[in-house]
C-alpha cells in the first residue's frame, strides 16, 4: 500500500467508516470497472469534439512553466499519478460523467494546481472534455495559470438574470479543456452558490454533454464556508494534503467536514 492510499485510508476512517480495512485499499473496494460505450458512441463523440473551437495549444515548454501535465513528460511519475487518479474516478461513475471537487487542508495547499492538472488528465482522452470551475473566489489563479483573458464568470452569470451559460465558458490552450473563471469578486459569495440558479446551473453542466467532466477548484474547507456549501452540489471531492504543512488533526477535520460518501480520495501535494 502506498503513502497516499495509506493516507486516504486514514483520513476515511476518520470521516466515520470504521469498516474499512487495508485489505479494502489493496482490492480497490468501490472502484468497478465502468461499462464500456457502443464503439459507434465513441466515434461520434470524438467526432463531435474534434470540431471544438480551440485555441493555439502550448507548447510543452510552456505546460512545463506552468507546473502543468502533457502526455509525453518526461515525469513520467508524476504523469501516471494523475491518470490512475483518472481512472479510480471514473471507475465509479457507472459510465455517466460527475461533478469533482478539489480542495485543500491548508490555504497553500496547491489545490488549483491540482485541479487543473486533473482537468488537463481528463482531456487527454479526445473522447472527453474536462470544465475547470474557479469557485476560489476570493483568490482566484486559474486565468492566470491558463492565460485566459476574461471580463465576466460565475458570480456575473449567477447575478444577471438573461445570460446563457455559455457566455462565462472560456477557451483554454489546452485541448479539450473549457474554463469558467470566478467572476467579479463578492464580499458574500455564499448567497450565489445555495442560490436556486447554482443548482440549476450544476446539473445542466453535468447533463448537457455526457463526454464532459466538470471540476471545481474550491478554497480551502478549513476556512471557506463556500466550499463547505459546494461539497454538497459536487458528486466527488478530492483533498489536497500539502506535505509537512498540516497537522493529522487537521486532515482529520478536512476529511470528516466532506464526509465518507464525498471523499474520493487523498492527493499529496509537494512532497
Amino acid at each position: 500500500m502506498n503513502i497516499i492510499e495509506s493516507a486516504y485510508l486514514k483520513a476515511k476512517k476518520n470521516s466515520g467508516d470504521e469498516a474499512f480495512t487495508d485489505e479494502d485499499v489493496n482490492s480497490n473496494r468501490g472502484f468497478a470497472a465502468p461499462e464500456s460505450r457502443e464503439a459507434h458512441e465513441l466515434v461520434s463523440s470524438r467526432k463531435q469534439i474534434s470540431k471544438m473551437k480551440q485555441e493555439p495549444p502550448y507548447t510543452n515548454a510552456e505546460l512545463a512553466d506552468r507546473r502543468l501535465i502533457y502526455a509525453k513528460m518526461s515525469d513520467t511519475i508524476l504523469l501516471n499519478s494523475y491518470r490512475n487518479l483518472r481512472t479510480k474516478l471514473l471507475a465509479t461513475s457507472d459510465s455517466n460523467n460527475f461533478l469533482t471537487l478539489v480542495t485543500s487542508v491548508t490555504p497553500t495547499g496547491g489545490s488549483s494546481l491540482v485541479a487543473a492538472n486533473l482537468a488537463a488528465t481528463f482531456a487527454f482522452d479526445e473522447g472527453k472534455t474536462s470544465l475547470l470551475i474557479d469557485a476560489n473566489i476570493h483568490h482566484p489563479v486559474l486565468n492566470k495559470l491558463l492565460s485566459v483573458n476574461v471580463d465576466k464568470g460565475l458570480i456575473d452569470f449567477l447575478e444577471a438574470e438573461d445570460w446563457d451559460g455559455g457566455e462565462i465558458i472560456y477557451d483554454t490552450r489546452i485541448p479539450r479543456l473549457r474554463l469558467i473563471p470566478s467572476g467579479l469578486v463578492r464580499e458574500n459569495s455564499a448567497e450565489y452558490f445555495t442560490s436556486k440558479k447554482m443548482k440549476v446551473f450544476i446539473e445542466h453542466l453535468i447533463s448537457r454533454y455526457p463526454d464532459r467532466y466538470p471540476i471545481i477548484d474550491a478554497p480551502s474547507i478549513a476556512i471557506s464556508a463556500d466550499t463547505r456549501i459546494l461539497v454538497d452540489l459536487c458528486d466527488r471531492v478530492l483533498l489536497v494534503v500539502p506535505y509537512g504543512q498540516c497537522t493529522e488533526e487537521e486532515v482529520k477535520r478536512a476529511a470528516k467536514a466532506i464526509g465518507r460518501e464525498k471523499l474520493a480520495g487523498i492527493v499529496l501535494n509537494q512532497f
